[in-house]
């Protein structure tokens, strides 16, 4: 086989193991977590999705009929992403390498679930990520937002007011101020 045959994924880097393994999976509980915010057949984001940890078990949830679309900026992630959900057989999952400020293949309100876990924090355009998140939420959708709260300063952070900020932009549903984290379940205000 040639070089241009090869597929990387066949062997996925180290590092992924990091964001996608078993122990994870038994503390976090990723579908039992999705499964609070979606239902078969809906509509769902994955803003950052790294190789798929929640993606899958979000693809898992809403099929047959619903879709996921995973996105982020590694293009690593979206190769192994890729081959998760074909190896599972998950033909509603579209990973996407694309800006999370940039997602304008995902139409106009047409979300019932934003899941960015995390990801705020790992990017400089909050703005832009806010703003793609409001446009892609239907009226009635949601989003599950988090950051992490860093002791040393970096330019991706989101202090405490940037994320009062942040929340105004809409409804809270829940909001929780961990020792690490700042996390919220929100929907979109309504416009007069």
């Amino acid at each position: 086989m040639s070089d241009s045959e090869c597929c990387v994924t066949d062997k996925p880097p180290k590092w992924i193991f990091l964001f996608d393994n078993p122990l994870r999976g038994l503390l976090t509980r990723p579908k039992k977590f999705v499964s609070q915010h979606l239902s078969k057949g809906a509509v769902a984001v994955d803003l950052g999705c790294g190789p798929g940890f929640f993606t899958i078990p979000m693809a898992e949830v809403v099929a047959p009929e619903g879709k996921v679309f995973g996105i982020d900026s590694d293009k690593r992630s979206i190769e192994v992403l890729r081959l998760k959900a074909s190896n599972h057989g998950y033909e509603n999952v579209e990973a996407r390498v694309a800006s999370a400020s940039h997602a304008e293949f995902v139409s106009d309100h047409s979300v019932d679930f934003v899941f960015a876990n995390l990801m705020l924090c790992c990017t400089l355009d909050h703005k832009g990520v806010i703003r793609e998140i409001k446009r892609m939420l239907k009226p009635t959708g949601s989003a599950y937002l988090s950051v992490t709260r860093r002791l040393k300063k970096d330019p991706r952070d989101v202090n405490a007011r940037e994320w009062q900020t942040i929340l105004s932009e809409f409804n809270v549903i829940k909001k929780w101020n961990g020792i690490f984290t700042r996390r919220a379940v929100v929907f979109p205000k309504l416009i007069d």
